[in-house]
C-alpha cells in the first residue's frame, strides 16, 4: 500500500487539531471562588470552575491566618500570580490571577482577606477570580488558524488532474 503526502498530512494534522480543540474546551480553569468567614473560627471554601463542573472544598484556618501573593517565574510568557491562604501548619492554594493587572488584583484580594483575618469582629469576604475574556478568544483563534492550515495542506496536496494536450 502506497501512502501519499495528502494522507500523511491528514494523519498528522487532524489529531493535532482535535487535540487542541479538546484541550481548549476541557482544559482551562474558568474561574476561582474564594469565600472566607470569621466567626468563632476562620472557615474558608475554595471553588474551581472547569468544563467538568465546579469543585469546592471547605476547611478551617487556625489563627493567625494570612493571605500571601506569590509570583512564580515562568520560563516563557508572563509569570504566574498565585494566592495562598496560610495558617500555622497549612498552606492552601486559593486562586491564580491572569491578565495585565493580575498582580494588583491578587494584592487587593490578599488585602481583603488579611483585613478579615485580623479583624476582631465576625465578617465574611467573597472573591471571584475569572481569567480575562481575551485569553479564551486567543485560544479559539489559534485553533481556527490550525484548522485553516490543515485545510490548506489538504488542498495543496490534492492530486491534480492533468488535461491532455489538444
Amino acid at each position: 500500500m502506497r501512502l501519499n503526502m495528502r494522507h500523511v498530512a491528514l494523519v498528522l494534522l487532524l489529531p493535532l487539531l482535535v487535540g487542541a480543540a479538546a484541550l481548549a474546551f476541557w482544559g482551562p480553569v474558568r474561574g476561582y471562588d474564594v469565600r472566607c468567614a470569621k466567626e468563632a473560627r476562620i472557615t474558608c471554601t475554595l471553588g474551581r470552575d472547569t468544563a467538568s463542573g465546579v469543585t469546592s472544598h471547605a476547611f478551617a484556618l487556625a489563627s493567625p491566618a494570612r493571605a500571601n501573593v506569590r509570583v512564580q517565574p515562568v520560563r516563557r510568557g508572563t509569570d504566574r500570580i498565585l494566592l495562598y491562604l496560610v495558617s500555622a501548619p497549612h498552606e492552601v492554594f486559593a486562586a491564580e490571577f491572569e491578565g495585565s493587572d493580575a498582580y494588583a488584583q491578587a494584592q487587593a484580594a490578599a488585602e481583603q482577606l488579611n483585613t478579615l483575618f485580623a479583624a476582631g469582629q465576625p465578617g465574611a469576604v467573597h472573591i471571584e477570580v475569572k481569567p480575562p475574556a481575551y485569553l479564551q478568544w486567543m485560544m479559539w483563534a489559534g485553533i481556527a488558524l490550525l484548522g485553516l492550515i490543515t485545510g490548506a495542506a489538504h488542498h495543496a496536496l490534492r492530486p491534480r488532474r492533468v488535461l491532455p494536450a489538444t
